[in-house]
């Protein structure tokens, strides 16, 4: 499934790590700690891959400047607040996968709507740093879907397209992709469903990484 690229990139969220429930809940209580009906589990879901900004303008689009950026440090507050990340909130196949495909002597990028600082906490905590070549945030980057991530990883690369897969669990990533001129494959592991994904027509939809590594 991969043997025809040189480069795959990853989401983090849902795609490597199980965290989308907790990014749910820091979601919803950032939203009522301004004094909002709670979004739905799946509102939530729709706008993780988002920058943080971006992501409240999306579930709330007439907030003040001020409230927008209150509700995005509720956010960091609590998301941070979790004590404990580790290897255990990687979902089981993800680090497997990512030393076979290194062995493999492919390149590895994440492309993600978390910013720098929750990255780099996360890749520390997971001691999944020694794998990635390339790291863009959405902090610093445009938010999906544009395809700023995906152009910028293949300037620092040298790479075309076509030698770039994109690996991702949320419309957003697919989207970005598709944008890019990059293939994709989805995974039901985080926000959307088979239908859902399969509706941005990515190469595959799997339910597991190994998946990647076994065709």
């Amino acid at each position: 499934m991969i043997s025809n690229y040189e480069l795959i990139v990853f989401d983090w969220d849902g795609t490597l790590v199980d965290s989308i429930d907790w990014i749910v809940d820091c979601v919803q209580y950032a939203s009522e700690q301004e004094g909002f009906e709670k979004p739905s589990d799946q509102a939530c879901k729709d706008i993780i891959g988002l920058s943080l900004a971006n992501a409240m303008l999306t579930l709330f689009p007439k907030i003040s400047e001020q409230t927008k950026e209150s509700m995005v440090e509720s956010y960091r507050t609590r998301y941070l607040s979790k004590t404990v990340v580790s290897r255990n909130d990687l979902f089981s196949s993800a680090r497997p996968v990512l030393e076979l495909i290194k062995e493999q002597g492919k390149l590895l990028a994440v492309a993600t709507g978390k910013g720098r600082q929750g990255l780099d906490r996360g890749l520390d905590d997971t001691k999944t740093r020694e794998f990635f070549d390339c790291l863009r945030c959405a902090d610093t980057m445009e938010s999906k879907p544009s395809p700023h991530m995906l152009f910028d990883i293949m300037k620092e690369t040298g790479l075309e397209a076509s030698k770039v897969l994109m690996v991702g669990d949320s419309t957003l990533d697919l989207m970005m992709a598709n944008s890019a001129g990059v293939d994709s494959i989805g995974i039901t592991t985080g926000a959307h469903t088979y239908d859902v994904l399969m509706q941005e027509k990515p190469i595959a939809c799997i339910s597991d990484l190994l998946e990647l590594i076994k065709r």
